[in-house]
């Protein structure tokens, strides 16, 4: 495999060189442009026509977007100074209706006035779609995530509860209403756990949530709550679906790039997950407990719960950032670039779920709508988590 690898950048970087002409063909990431507006922008532009994933589903006119603004940007190369507000507004313009929802671009303005606040601006449509929803909210605080934790133990519905965290996820587990297991987690960083580190102990909430998977006598119910988990490791689905399951599961297919074309694709592939070495098959209704900051793997794991035969969405639909991002330009002329002038922060992959929806942009939709109420939190109700229990406990 890594001598096909090098073989591919032999034959890219040889045609680089033979052709002047055709600046596309050189890695984004090994640029050696001059930092004036249009050769950022151009540079840009180039990188996006040939790394982005999302082109055969985006509604972005790519190639008038080229021609509306190197113009607009050629202006700006005569100008002494350019104020980072003025290209700040540009990009925002270009990348507003991107689809991909990981999407962040960062650009350092060499020519902004010496008195500037800042020279780097920073575009992320995805966040900025999430923000213009009715709905949006921000993470709910710890005290009132707290307090309903102690509102549930106080009227006796909680037992075997378990808490922990490392430096980039907290997680907690517990049983409630003797049989329906709970496991929060607000990011996938389980993979990253060190149990000897005395300052990491998320494993103490991994490893009660499995233990009650195989030792609680008569599970009523599963719930995975991952509202506010923006992603992470995918290889952390092993510590909560994989242990549910005693047979594989299609989560959906995904798909990369092959080549520098827009719509140069590989085939697409299935992705599936194995049993846990230790599992127990469960056949109570499981629920995926969203919100609209449940993103990336969070939303991974929503689709896999959907292909459960109890499983089901409840909360509010999520933020839309599901390509996974797995690899870089090297191997499949997608993902991240990273020069001394920009970095932008893309999907390498295309994920779409086991039916063929692909929800880059949209969001997961839940199968059952439950808005965030802030107020009954703060007062130790949460409505959602409720909403979950009576679903497996009614079944409606």
């Amino acid at each position: 495999m890594k001598s096909i690898k090098y073989l591919l950048l032999s034959v890219v970087l040889l045609a680089s060189a033979c052709r002047k002409d055709a600046p596309e063909l050189m890695n984004p990431n090994e640029s050696r442009m001059t930092s004036t507006p249009s050769q950022v922008f151009e540079t840009f532009w180039r990188a996006m026509n040939n790394t982005y994933v999302f082109w055969d589903i985006d509604p972005t006119d790519w190639d008038k977007i080229h021609d509306d603004y190197l113009p607009r940007f050629r202006e700006l190369d005569a100008l002494e100074t350019v104020e980072t507000e003025k290209l700040q507004e540009l990009y925002t313009e270009i990348c507003e209706n991107l689809v991909d929802h990981h999407f962040s671009l960062d650009i350092i303005n060499d020519k902004a006035p010496e008195d500037a606040e800042t020279r780097q601006i920073t575009v992320q449509p995805g966040i900025d779609e999430a923000m213009s929803r009715d709905y949006f909210h921000l993470y709910f605080s710890w005290e009132a995530f707290g307090s309903c934790i102690a509102k549930y133990k106080s009227a006796g519905r909680i037992s075997d509860f378990a808490e922990g965290q490392n430096k980039d996820m907290y997680a907690c587990s517990y049983n409630i209403d003797d049989g329906i297991i709970y496991f929060h987690l607000s990011g996938f960083a389980i993979s990253d756990a060190k149990p000897d580190d005395p300052e990491d102990t998320v494993m103490e909430a991994v490893d009660n949530y499995l233990r009650l998977i195989q030792e609680t006598p008569e599970i009523k119910g599963v719930i995975l709550d991952v509202r506010g988990n923006g992603g992470g490791y995918l290889a952390d689905m092993q510590y909560t679906i994989a242990p549910l399951i005693d047979e594989e599961l299609l989560i959906g297919y995904t798909r990369v790039k092959e080549g520098l074309g827009r719509l140069d694709y590989a085939p697409w592939i299935p992705s599936t997950l194995t049993p846990a070495a230790r599992h127990r098959k469960v056949e109570a209704p499981v629920v995926a407990l969203t919100d609209i900051l449940s993103g990336s793997m969070a939303e991974m794991t929503a689709m896999a719960v959907s292909e459960l035969p109890g499983g089901c969405v409840i909360g509010e639909r999520t933020l839309g950032a599901t390509g996974p991002l797995m690899s870089n330009y090297a191997f499949t002329y997608s993902g991240q670039v990273n020069n001394p002038y920009m970095t932008i922060y893309t999907s390498t992959a295309v994920m779409k779920d086991a039916k063929g929806v692909n929800h880059e942009g949209v969001g997961v939709t839940p199968d059952i709508e439950v808005f965030y109420d802030e107020a009954a939190m703060e007062s130790g109700t949460d409505v959602q988590l409720d909403r979950a229990i009576e679903y497996i406990h009614t079944g409606r």
